[in-house]
């Protein structure tokens, strides 16, 4: 079975002008998700519809304008770890 590697970051935009980005990765084993398209809905799904962080948020929760996800790399594992 496959796996998907997504590594995105958030840029958070300040009430004072600043800009801080964050990054981290997901990782998907869904069968359902079997193509680079379908893995960055996944994401984007993730990040719209859940309540979860997606970044770490310490110093963050207070002052932000808005904020933009940016997926920065897509990749295919088919590499099995047995």
């Amino acid at each position: 079975m496959s796996f998907w590697v997504i590594s995105y970051h958030i840029n958070f935009h300040m009430d004072d002008g600043n800009t801080i980005t964050r990054n981290d990765m997901r990782t998907t084993e869904d069968p359902k998700v079997n193509n680079e398209k379908k893995a960055k809905k996944w994401l984007l799904d993730r990040y719209h519809n859940s309540n979860d962080p997606m970044v770490d948020m310490s110093n963050l929760f207070v002052g932000v304008k808005s904020e933009e996800i940016i997926i920065d790399e897509i990749i295919q594992n088919n590499e099995s770890f047995e």
